[in-house]
């Protein structure tokens, strides 16, 4: 019951992350800090304003624990606590992490994990960087992290289910209600990886909620990848908490004039790595990550093109599909028939891929 002691406290409005740590640390457990005397509390050093407010709500809520197990039980829900062996170590050494959160799935303290975020807005170019990077990383047997937004942070899980296991933090309660698409991507992230929040079950999201996630998102990765972001996108604070925290910091290039790349083009222009696949991404984490994994990262390269291959492919722009009629049109030497089968073999390779009207466009 430890934990359901530590989350009732943590629902006292004027409490967070650091006055509960406090808490724990004067009292030595949640259990005493939570049935502690008005002079016992005094002794902590803690504001009156804040002793005042637990007091009230354990008045006002005396059976918080024990209601929060059979309610999290009942949802499946489970808590997982600053002071358990399987919370994850790289998030304990951030200046501020929960001092609990909620989870579905199945948490893994040590394990590679590399972040994957971008904007709600994105191109089918970013979708389809960010389904191939999830796919790619995951592969490895990297933890894919994000945060189950639409655009990026979706296309980023999607790929990661295809080959391995994925993270998605949220900024609001694990049993808020989500659309139909959004709960079938997080039952899907329960069963290969975890969906996990500190916020309590039925706290909606808001504008405050999610710069806090994405400290969590920052915190839990070893690098945290940046794929389309406009100049007031969200990620570009998770990138900011991931500079913050010492993490490794990468963007993706696009096209110059795209709104949706402008972000990216800042980090890159500030010291942001640029990174052009997975292979380089991993490359660079390698030492942070220290997992025997990454070394096989770079052996798995994409298949080399063969002479026509290269001609097809050089043609297809990585920031707009373009239909086969216009890559005949550009090339002179390679017949309709001839052309059916190279964009098949590109596609099957995943060297390109067919956006929503049939077109081709380049992953990387």
């Amino acid at each position: 019951m430890e934990n359901y002691y530590i989350a009732s406290i943590c629902l006292v409005e004027q409490i967070g992350c650091v006055r509960a740590k406090c808490l724990l640390d004067y009292f030595g457990d949640a259990q005493t800090a939570w049935q502690a005397k008005n002079d016992e509390l005094e002794q902590t050093k803690l504001p009156n304003y804040i002793i005042e407010a637990l007091i009230n709500f354990r008045n006002a809520n005396p059976n918080c624990p024990e209601q929060l197990f059979d309610y999290c039980r009942n949802k499946k829900i489970n808590l997982c606590s600053i002071k358990d062996d399987d919370y994850p170590e790289l998030l304990k050494h951030i200046s501020n992490p929960p001092v609990l959160f909620y989870y579905r799935g199945t948490i893994k303290a040590d394990t590679a994990r590399i972040a994957i975020v971008g904007t709600r807005r994105a191109t089918r170019y970013g979708e389809n960087i960010a389904m191939r990077l999830g796919s790619d990383i995951a592969n490895k047997g990297v933890t894919v992290v994000s945060g189950a937004a639409i655009g990026i942070d979706t296309f980023a899980h999607i790929g990661a289910l295809k080959t391995g296991r994925t993270v998605a933090v949220l900024g609001a309660g694990l049993d808020t209600h989500f659309t139909s698409d959004k709960k079938r991507l997080l039952d899907q992230i329960i069963e290969n990886g975890a969906v996990i929040s500190e916020y309590s079950p039925r706290t909606p999201s808001n504008k405050g909620t999610f710069p806090h996630r994405n400290r969590i998102i920052a915190g839990l990765s070893h690098g945290v990848v940046v794929v389309e972001a406009g100049d007031r996108s969200g990620a570009l604070n998770t990138a900011q908490h991931a500079g913050n925290f010492g993490r490794l910091l990468f963007a993706i290039p696009s096209n110059l004039y795209s709104e949706q790349s402008r972000g990216c083009h800042a980090l890159i222009r500030d010291g942001a790595i640029l990174a052009r696949n997975a292979n380089d991404i991993l490359e660079d984490c390698k030492v942070q990550m220290n997992s025997e994994i990454i070394e096989r990262a770079t052996t798995n390269e994409l298949p080399v093109l063969n002479a026509k291959e290269q001609l097809v492919y050089d043609v297809i722009p990585n920031d707009m599909g373009i239909s086969d009629e216009e890559i005949l049109m550009k090339l002179d030497d390679i017949t309709p028939v001839e052309l059916s089968s190279i964009l098949l073999s590109l596609e099957m390779n995943e060297h390109i891929t067919v956006d929503s009207v049939g077109n081709y466009i380049r992953t990387y």
